[in-house]
């Protein structure tokens, strides 16, 4: 702390010299051109000056500097003082009746010690400034050229995708065009040969038109009479009508199948690693397996894993199931006499499903034999999903607030009610748990999951609370699935986004979403190894491991 001398010096008022007169009165202002003081006459004296009218003249206290020295601010509060102190306690600049009121017991420092030191500090922050600003444009320069490689690579891949496409048409081309001279190679023979027997019928046609004109004229003497049935009679038999000429064989075209799958590797596939933000999931990464498409029209309705290489799919409006592997590879097609959407799978062995959204039939095949039988008719309800748990009963939503329950004969056991919403998706979980699906306000974009037990009591509602602290908006969710620890996994088709909810069914994880490549997911299936299978709206499916 200052000594009390040191205050007493401090406390003296501050007086200045007029650089120009010499005076002591009225000393307030300061050139900062001429690094002077100035008087209230002489400042006036000095603005009109031929040589000094533009200088910059200030108040004494608002000076830039005085000779090497800084100069202090005029107080605020005390008139006249300069605030030529600063206190370390309270940050602040004062003059000498602020230090004796209300900083008398404070640390305190003269201003030219801490101008220095402040100064000093403002130099390293500047350099720091200079730093950070070189850092900056270096990573925005470095940013630039990222990206322009990026896109130049992009360009690349764009002409080798288009040069790949005109070869694949000129091969098609080609083709076609061959098939095509063949049709008319095979025109061309048949008007001929055409022409060639029409000629030939028309001049037997004429040939024996004479003969019947001959035998028409032929008088009634018995020897031109006789001269002439001799005569037809050994020229007749040389127009034998028994004898058929060989129609030509009518040619066909059998129309090939567009395998999607064989025309990707044709033209080529697309590898790139998606910029996977680190999400777990009771610490476990995602981790992307494999990306496929099975077609680039039609959403995946259904997904049945068989083991963690392999899964059945459904296909909106394609007549039979499909069996892919985990790179995409078709290894089977089942065939039927209608669309299936919804499956599930009976163990290992079947699969049930419906036909569409507005039957009430819920269908059963085997896989050993392809046979398909009808498993129940739930009129009056209509069939939308179907999930069996894990005492192989089948629980079927039916687009209101009823789930029917069957037993494996196909009978209705019971029914479920669950308030007045209706219901679209559900899933089995353990214990007798469901995962319900339900509107609000009847509004299928706006959607909440449900827990509830074997008697339809609600346990645990979820309505997009996240483990982040917010909150999504309106859901359109779709076909869930499990795992065995009970996680649902939820896609929302309308905002691209795949949630699991934790078996307490309070906050939801987002797993995935647009960033993730993720595009209108519209089925979840988890398999023997508890990776997701993720099909989506355009025949996209994603397989993640967790």
């Amino acid at each position: 702390m200052a000594s009390n001398r040191s205050v007493r010096r401090d406390q003296e008022p501050v007086t200045y010299t007029c650089a120009l007169c010499d005076s002591e009165d009225g000393v307030r202002w300061y050139c900062n051109d001429c690094q002077e003081n100035l008087c209230d006459r002489c400042k006036e004296f000095h603005k009109r000056g031929r040589k000094t009218k533009n200088y910059d003249v200030v108040s004494i206290g608002e000076a830039n500097r005085q000779g090497d020295k800084p100069v202090p601010e005029v107080c605020k509060l005390h008139p006249g003082k300069l605030c030529d102190l600063f206190c370390s306690d309270c940050n602040l600049l004062l003059c000498s009746m602020c230090l004796s009121k209300t900083h008398k017991h404070h640390n305190w420092k003269h201003f030219e010690d801490e101008f220095s030191i402040k100064k000093q500090h403002l130099k390293e922050n500047m350099t720091a400034i200079s730093v950070k600003i070189k850092h900056f444009k270096n990573e925005t320069s470095e940013r630039h050229r990222v990206n322009e490689g990026f896109n130049d690579n992009i360009d690349t891949m764009r002409k080798e995708v288009n040069s790949q496409r005109t070869k694949l048409k000129a091969e098609v081309d080609f083709i076609a065009d061959a098939i095509l001279a063949e049709l008319s190679a095979l025109e061309k023979e048949e008007s001929t040969t055409h022409k060639k027997d029409c000629q030939r019928s028309e001049k037997k046609v004429e040939e024996l038109t004479r003969l019947l004109e001959q035998a028409e004229l032929t008088n009634t003497s018995s020897v031109s009479l006789f001269e002439t049935e001799r005569s037809l009679r050994t020229t007749l038999p040389l127009y034998d009508v028994n004898v058929k000429y060989v129609s030509p064989k009518q040619p066909s075209f059998v129309t090939g199948s567009i395998d999607s799958v064989m025309l990707t590797k044709m033209l080529g596939k697309l590898h790139h690693e998606n910029q996977y933000e680190k999400t777990d999931i009771d610490s476990k990464h995602v981790q992307r397996l494999s990306k496929f498409t099975v077609t680039s029209q039609n959403a995946i309705f259904g997904i049945c894993p068989v083991d963690d290489s392999h899964a059945w799919l459904s296909i909106h409006q394609f007549k039979g199931l499909v069996l892919v592997n985990r790179e995409g590879v078709v290894i089977e097609k089942v065939k039927l006499d209608f669309c299936p959407c919804r499956i599930a799978m009976v163990g290992t062995t079947d699969i049930l499903m419906n036909s569409d959204l507005l039957s009430t039939f819920v269908y059963k095949i085997s896989l050993h034999n392809k046979q398909v039988t009808t498993f129940a008719d739930i009129r009056p309800h209509k069939a939308w999903d179907i999930s069996i748990n894990e005492k192989d009963a089948v629980f079927v939503s039916t687009f209101t607030p009823d789930i029917v329950v069957l037993n494996q004969s196909g009978t209705i056991v019971r029914k479920v009610t669950i308030g007045s919403e209706i219901i679209t998706f559900v899933v089995c979980l353990s214990s007798g748990r469901l995962c319900v699906v339900q509107t609000i306000d009847g509004s299928l974009d706006n959607r909440n999951i449900k827990i509830i037990n074997e008697s339809g009591t609600v346990i645990q509602t979820w309505t997009g609370e996240l483990d982040n602290g917010q909150k999504v908006g309106s859901m359109n969710l779709c076909k869930m699935s499990c795992d065995k620890f009970d996680r649902v996994f939820v896609p929302d088709i309308s905002y691209n986004q795949l949630f699991v909810l934790p078996r307490d069914g309070k906050q939801a994880v987002c797993l995935l979403d647009r960033r993730h490549g993720v595009v209108k997911p519209a089925a979840v299936g988890v398999d023997t190894c508890g990776n997701v299978w993720i099909g989506c709206r355009y025949g996209t499916v994603h397989v993640m491991g967790l």
